[in-house]
């Protein structure tokens, strides 16, 4: 039995019966013919469509918010800032403040972004997601002191959200705090003992803190794991240089120098 890929036109059909009408009816074509487009994964053939909804009814949230993810998706952030921004400007939402925070940090523009991912938590307190992109944020002004602040604080109020101790263990190791990072990456193991990252975190930390034959016995459980990821090449060959290194002999002449 065949199954029917759905044409643009066909799209903008389904498209048509399940947005609500609330602009001007050329405006609210043109922005359905966007849509469509959109979810095609057309996204430069979207914007124009975008832009003449904008041009016949300059408050279309619809059409602002389809052409930010339309330049989004194309990675020209810096348009993709300045639609959500007048999305924002109609109707202040916490989606609007995270998808703007999220393009100022692809621009690198960190601080920009600390603002945004502000405004995003003072509408919704509780959103994990933010939070994270706040603690990043703060990772790149190389404000440690405060992403380890909200890591914890995330991990007090949700010890099940595993993010959150992935992320503070990869900053540990990142400023060198080996041991630290393996405490954190072992929590995750007691909340999901198949989480394979956490096993690859403990044996880097491992590695790097000169303890091989732990780091072969994690590096050793992630391959398990995850045989297939896209590092099991450079596991397998630290496995591989680990096990082949020579073991010092000792014969009855070393007791001598035992007291």
């Amino acid at each position: 039995m065949e199954i029917e890929v759905l044409s643009d036109v066909n799209l903008t059909k389904v498209i048509n019966c399940i947005r609500p009408k609330k602009y001007n009816n050329q405006s609210y074509h043109f922005c359905v013919s966007g849509d469509a487009l959109r979810f095609a994964n057309k996204y430069k053939e979207s914007i124009p469509q975008y832009l003449q909804a904008i041009m016949k009814d300059r408050k279309n949230l619809d059409a602002y918010v389809g052409i930010a993810q339309s330049y989004k998706a194309l990675s020209i952030y810096d348009k993709a800032i300045i639609y959500f921004a007048k999305a924002n400007e109609i109707e202040q939402k916490f989606e609007f403040y995270l998808e703007l925070g999220m393009c100022n940090f692809a621009l690198e523009n960190y601080e920009a972004a600390l603002k945004d991912f502000m405004s995003a938590i003072k509408i919704s307190p509780e959103n994990l997601d933010a939070q994270t992109w706040l603690a990043l944020t703060h990772e790149e002004l190389e404000e440690y002191n405060m992403a380890f602040l909200i890591y914890d604080k995330m991990i007090e109020d949700h010890p099940e959200y595993v993010n959150a101790y992935i992320n503070k263990g990869t900053l540990e190791m990142s400023i060198d705090q080996y041991k630290e990072a393996t405490n954190t990456f072992s929590q995750v193991i007691k909340i999901n003992p198949d989480f394979y990252k956490a096993y690859f975190g403990i044996a880097l930390c491992f590695d790097k803190l000169g303890k091989l034959r732990d780091a072969k016995r994690y590096y050793t459980k992630f391959l398990n794991l995850k045989p297939k990821a896209e590092v099991a090449d450079f596991v397998k060959a630290r496995v591989d240089k680990i096990s082949a290194l020579k073991r010092p002999r000792f014969s009855m002449s070393h007791l001598s120098l035992v007291n």
